[in-house]
């Protein structure tokens, strides 16, 4: 397919360029017995508070405000098919791009970023977290901010008969959950990829995460990037090299970039990718029980979490998101 052909990917569904491992993670997170509980508390309403702040101190991207910029934003909702959230531009001197609130979802990205970055890569960046709106991760991202923070451990605290489930429930969440979400950024690098449909832009983009200088910009060099990912893809297969990646990344929200790259070009490599844009692909539709949606009521899921708690933990088996496959 042309490289100068935009296709907008009309029905497209997640599961058809979900990564093997974000949905393997996300069913090992799933199975921690407080799970149904926790996800019916984050899904509460959100929006209000993270939305006042926004309106008030970041600046909305709309067709009359960064005109070019919202049309980007505009072009890679319609390939997704992402209903249009708010898009915020920030000052603050960061590389950085994140999506918040599940409920009304809100895209901010900040200055320095679109600063360094073509439209095409602006248009990875930007589909990346359409991404992961597309695929309800926010839910889960919203767990995440309140494990990091404290937060869950006073809520969980004041629910009688919650809080003697979370803390022996606590170190596999943790563990599960930060699995989960460097495996969840493998499939918004994805979703990232088919947005701006060129794979060069998107690779760029994520070497100028890796590394950027504005006095040597021009110096810049997309082959030696892929270089260094042969090179470190090499030394990832040898025993140490998987116990170092494993260790080094423990707690990490996202993969190493040159392992986000790495999965991206297999992504391609795969064929996969042409198939999704010649709407080829297999849609696989995910099972009623693996949804969020059918996760079970407070009630239920409290009764069956006590009586089998004990049970499920030591059963408990979660895949290393980084093992070859």
């Amino acid at each position: 397919m042309s490289q100068n052909t935009h296709v907008a990917l009309s029905g497209l569904k997640t599961t058809e360029y979900e990564h093997s491992l974000d949905k393997a993670a996300l069913n090992a997170l799933r199975t921690i017995p407080i799970m149904p509980k926790l996800i019916e508390l984050v899904e509460m309403p959100t929006s209000m508070t993270a939305r006042y702040a926004m309106l008030g101190s970041n600046l909305r991207v709309t067709e009359k405000q960064f005109s070019s910029l919202y049309r980007i934003f505009r072009k890679a909702c319609d390939t997704l098919e992402v209903p249009e959230p708010l898009l915020y531009v920030s000052t603050d001197p960061q590389i950085n791009a994140y999506t918040a609130c599940a409920d009304k979802p809100i895209i901010k990205i900040y200055s320095y970023l679109l600063d360094i970055l073509e439209d095409d890569e602006i248009m990875f960046v930007i589909g990346h977290e359409l991404a992961h709106i597309k695929s309800r991760h926010l839910v889960y991202t919203v767990l995440g901010d309140l494990i990091s923070t404290g937060v869950l451990r006073v809520i969980v605290s004041t629910i009688p008969g919650l809080s003697v489930l979370y803390t022996p429930a606590e170190i596999s969440l943790n563990y599960a959950y930060y699995q989960w979400m460097r495996a969840a950024e493998y499939t918004c690098d994805r979703g990232g990829f088919l947005a701006c449909q060129n794979f060069e832009a998107s690779c760029r983009a994520l070497m100028k995460l890796a590394g950027y200088s504005t006095k040597f910009a021009n110096e810049l060099n997309l082959d030696e990037f892929f270089a260094q990912t042969k090179s470190f893809e090499e030394t990832n297969e040898t025993a140490l090299g998987k116990i170092q990646q494993i260790l080094l990344s423990f707690g990490q929200t996202h993969p190493w970039t040159v392992l986000r790259t790495r999965e991206l070009m297999k992504f391609k490599d795969s064929g996969d990718y042409d198939k999704i844009l010649r709407r080829e692909m297999p849609v696989i539709e995910t099972p009623p029980e693996s949804s969020p949606e059918a996760a079970p009521g407070a009630a239920s899921s409290l009764a069956s979490a006590t009586s089998n708690l004990s049970a499920s933990l030591s059963g408990l088996k979660i895949g290393n998101p980084f093992k070859k496959g």
